[in-house]
């Protein structure tokens, strides 16, 4: 079996949503010095490749500890759109590409976004379905949505109106994966969110398992 790690590093110097705090992580011991290492990570729940719950934006909606293992261990679809100019996708556009998406699947947009991580194009290099695009697939009853770039609505939207689709009608959003060009159509994925209670999201690390 050949396993694809979908999972940016956590780092003091990785990309960061605009806006949001930088992360920090900081070695206390060494085992040098201490006979020991430890250190403390400071981070906020919604940077890297990380996994949004409804409790997200959405009054009493699930939180990740909630969500069955089974929603997060499931059969991936990849959707290559990488041909397309980025930004909104509409259902026109999106519903020709859908015809191997099942009940319970997570579906990938690839973009091609994942070579622009740390550089300004990443912001605005990546495709995502507009508002009836994604009814499209929330009707077919996927699991999740992910992406290789930072996020279900564009960086410069002050309402979040995609979030709240695919959070209100209970799906996840998966945001900043890297590595989806080397995924074929279907493939099993295992997302694996830290386990916090109570979490409206948490970092992930998600990979793909491929028969060799």
């Amino acid at each position: 079996m050949q396993i694809v790690d979908l999972t940016h590093h956590l780092s003091d110097e990785m990309a960061i949503f605009p806006g949001l705090a930088r992360p920090a992580f900081t070695d206390i011991a060494v085992v040098e010095q201490d006979g020991y290492a430890m250190s403390e990570y400071h981070l906020l729940n919604h940077i890297g490749t990380h996994v949004d719950a409804p409790a997200h934006q959405i009054a009493g909606g699930e939180t990740l500890d909630e969500i069955p293992l089974e929603r997060l261990i499931t059969d991936a679809v990849t959707l290559d759109v990488s041909a397309r100019e980025a930004g909104p996708m509409t259902r026109e556009e999106l519903e020709p590409l859908l015809g191997d998406v099942r009940e319970g699947d997570i579906v990938f947009l690839y973009s091609d976004n994942g070579r622009n991580w740390g550089s300004e194009a990443y912001w605005t290099g990546w495709s995502y379905p507009d508002g009836e695009a994604s009814q499209a697939l929330i009707e077919r009853g996927i699991s999740a949505i992910g992406f290789d770039g930072p996020s279900a609505d564009p960086v410069d939207t002050t309402t979040y109106e995609l979030h709240r689709i695919w959070l209100g009608a209970g799906r996840m959003i998966i945001e900043n994966v890297t590595n989806l060009d080397r995924l074929p159509p279907r493939a099993p994925v295992v997302v694996a969110p830290m386990k916090v209670h109570g979490a409206n999201g948490a970092p992930a690390r998600i990979f793909a398992l491929l028969p060799e």
